[in-house]
């Protein structure tokens, strides 16, 4: 939810009825822009010198109608160690679920921030409702006599800048700050407020300056600090200013925390909080196959850069229990239609489906070593490095690294040898790793030494190191992946948690590659491509690609990364986005002129495979089931992995019956791999939309085996699965592909007549 451009001024006029209002806000705005030049002087570098005390950390947590989740919460919370609560109250919460829990974790002595909050209908009134403002000053003056005693903040409401999730919009939350702050100025606890959403500073200026011009300014200043629809926690947001001005503003979550604490001491509050962050798993996972793991990733990357970025005084995560957003999941497949980030209103699922996810065990982690530390080193260049070092009280020394996706780095690039065998590796969510990594990645590491330790490198050189772009690399429990670089070759080698990267690197370059007894020859014409014993493990076979750049192509390739590289490439980014290929194990290029040279691509070998083309070939002659599954069960498993790839914003542009294998798993299902991946197209993310039309022509080849009518069914398929009505131009490409192929088979034959005569 962006501020684009600060368009947000031109529009100031639907969501302010006061003139008065909408003239603050524009001078507040137009005075903080011009006096920090659109916050250019604030760094979007860490820095040493942040002290993380234990109350730094909170959670966001809901009653159920079930009063064993109860003692459940509790449990949980007292396992993550976190004393600071938050918590959502309203008008029905009296009497009820929401009080129940109030109560039980009041008695337990947590530390709770009560989020006060109107229902929905009742926000949006307050601005111009005398009868809407007497009940919501009944409930304020309710609450503070039962709980202004035991409650250690009072938030007041939430998410003002997003009125269809809360009802308020900005003239209508002042007015309800203005009557909370009234009847609770008087009292010795904290007020907070006003919450805004997102990074939308042109809300909180607006608010903020009001507040301050009436003398109601909050003692906390509080934010819901989302980056989320930025996907990585370091990305800079491309959403403010566009994404070519995104590099210039380097608006990233440092940046961000720094320019609300600087909002904060303009207008007089003493403290910066956010109060509410997640990743969804639905979002995480409309690109990845894990995303729990993913979740468990950031929420550790998120909890380590603002707590080190000496801007926020308290990071409270998003819900503990929910299925979509939490870090336990509670099986409920509804969401409530006020978003949890307005009102965590109560736990939908069931006890018994409650499941602790891998985020849990991050943040339980995350607070246990970082907990009453000091950091004295923090680096966060644009290579994608982060690095930190943290002291305890006990004088050991806590290091904390990771790198931005799909970047490696190995670990002696930072540390020596000595270094490395006195450390101690833990993961992500707190479990020793044994074998140690020998790369940094995307995944987290903490590091733990007995005592202080001297890196060769400073922050600054490490800020610069040459992390390269490319190759890409996937993230694979147990396998670390390494560049290569002489002066000879250059390429990536994927090394299995124990191996030796000396020996591993020695029997996957070329010259040893081509010395392997080959077990069989898959293709030799313009490229070779055959199977060997994995030298490393003669237990294992492997598929070595020899591309061959030959004729007109060698000018073509001058403009293009090698066919040794593209596989890699495209192979990690497949197996990351969740779309099954086998994994990358090698590859190997010249290191001048690589994509005009003979390169080497080797991955894993997918054993008792059919391909699509044997069963269509089958069906096509009326066959109705091949290698133990029928037919439906064949165009069923083809059409969910070609949709899910293409979903996920691969084209492969050489999908012929061949490149698609098919193998049974232990539950006989189909499971399907694509190979042969040196052509095709992997979109960003974000940006161009994958058309039908796009979808319809990476298609044509697989169905050419198949006969019209059998055509029809798996198309058919597809659509159902694709989730759109089957279209009847659905033909079209795939008979200007026949036409296309027929002519090209006419042509062959005229030529070979020719020679032959």
């Amino acid at each position: 939810m962006p501020c684009y451009n600060f368009s947000v001024l031109l529009h100031l006029g639907t969501v302010l009825k006061s003139r008065s209002l909408l003239l603050l806000a524009t001078k507040e705005t137009l005075a903080t822009i011009i006096r920090t030049r659109f916050w250019f002087s604030i760094s979007s570098l860490l820095s040493a010198g942040a002290h993380i005390p234990a109350d730094f950390f909170g959670i966001n947590i809901a009653p159920s109608s079930d009063p064993r989740l109860d003692d459940y919460t509790v449990e949980r919370l007292k396992e993550l160690q976190l004393k600071h609560i938050r918590m959502d109250f309203t008008y029905d919460s009296f009497g009820g679920d929401a009080e129940r829990l109030l109560k039980r974790i009041l008695a337990e002595k947590f530390m709770v921030m009560l989020d006060l909050l109107p229902p929905k209908k009742d926000a949006a009134l307050l601005a111009s409702d005398d009868a809407a403002q007497q009940r919501w000053q009944q409930f304020i003056t309710r609450v503070n006599k039962e709980y202004g005693k035991k409650i250690v903040c009072f938030e007041i409401g939430a998410t003002p800048n997003r009125s269809k999730w809360s009802g308020f919009d900005l003239n209508s939350y002042l007015s309800a700050w203005k009557i909370a702050y009234t009847q609770l100025e008087d009292s010795d606890h904290l007020l907070a407020g006003p919450n805004v959403s997102d990074f939308e500073p042109i809300s909180n200026i607006t608010l903020l300056a009001d507040m301050q011009q009436n003398g109601s300014t909050p003692c906390t200043h509080t934010d819901n600090l989302f980056v989320e629809r930025v996907i990585e926690p370091e990305a800079y947001d491309h959403r403010v200013f566009g994404r070519l001005l995104a590099n210039k503003f380097k608006l990233n979550l440092v940046k961000k925390a720094r320019i609300y604490n600087e909002l904060s001491e303009q207008y007089g509050c003493r403290h910066t909080v956010c109060t509410y962050t997640d990743w969804t798993s639905k979002r995480l996972a409309r690109f990845s196959d894990t995303p729990e793991t993913k979740k468990a990733d950031y929420l550790v990357r998120y909890l380590v850069i603002t707590a080190t970025s000496q801007a926020l005084d308290q990071v409270y995560w998003g819900p503990l229990i929910c299925n979509r957003d939490g870090i336990i999941g509670d099986g409920a497949a509804d969401y409530p239609e006020i978003d949890n980030v307005s009102f965590y209103k109560s736990v939908r699922g069931k006890y018994e489906n409650l499941k602790i996810r891998p985020a849990f065990y991050a943040l339980a982690n995350t607070i246990k070593q970082l907990s009453n530390t000091d950091c004295i080193q923090a680096a966060n260049g644009e290579n994608g490095i982060h690095h930190f070092i943290f002291t305890r009280e006990n004088d050991s020394e806590l290091h904390i690294a990771w790198l931005r996706d799909r970047y490696t780095l190995p670990l002696d690039s930072l540390y020596s040898s000595k270094q490395l065998d006195a450390a101690r590796f833990i993961d992500t969510v707190g479990q020793k790793q044994d074998p140690p990594p020998i790369c940094l990645s995307e995944r987290p590491i903490f590091i733990e030494f007995n005592s202080p330790q001297r890196l060769s490198l400073t922050v600054s050189q490490i800020e610069q190191l040459d992390v390269p772009a490319t190759p890409i690399f996937a993230s694979i429990n147990n396998v670390d992946f390494i560049s290569y670089h002489t002066a000879e070759w250059q390429g990536a080698v994927a090394i299995q948690r124990g191996e030796s990267v000396k020996d591993k690197i020695d029997h996957m370059l070329p010259y040893r590659l081509l010395d392997l007894p080959q077990i069989s020859v898959h293709r030799d014409q313009r490229n070779k491509v055959w199977s060997s014993k994995n030298p490393v493990n003669s237990g294992e076979t492997i598929v070595i690609k020899e591309n061959r750049a030959t004729g007109m192509r060698k000018l073509s390739y001058h403009f293009k990364a090698s066919k040794g590289e593209r596989h890699w490439n495209n192979a990690s980014e497949m197996i990351r986005r969740g779309v099954s290929s086998p994994m990358p194990i090698a590859y190997f290029e010249h290191s001048s002129n690589a994509a005009t040279r003979h390169n080497y691509y080797v991955c894993e070998y997918v054993s008792d495979a059919f391909s699509a083309r044997d069963a269509f070939t089958a069906f096509a002659q009326g066959k109705e089931e091949y290698a133990g599954f029928s037919k439906q069960a064949v165009f069923q498993a083809l059409a969910q992995y070609t949709c899910k790839m293409h979903n996920r914003r691969i084209i492969h542009n050489d999908l012929s019956g061949g490149n698609l294998l098919m193998t049974k798993t232990k539950q006989n299902h189909i499971k399907v791999t694509a190979i042969d991946i040196g052509r095709a197209t992997v979109h960003p993310l974000k940006g161009k939309k994958i058309t039908q039309k796009m979808r319809l022509i990476d298609l044509c080849r697989l169905c050419y085996k198949l006969d019209w009518p059998n055509r029809k069914e798996f198309m058919h398929t597809y659509f159902k699965e694709f989730g759109h009505e089957f279209d009847k131009g659905w033909s079209k490409p795939l008979r200007n592909y026949d036409r296309k192929h027929q002519m090209k088979r006419k042509i062959k034959g005229f030529l070979k007549k020719k020679k032959t005569k």
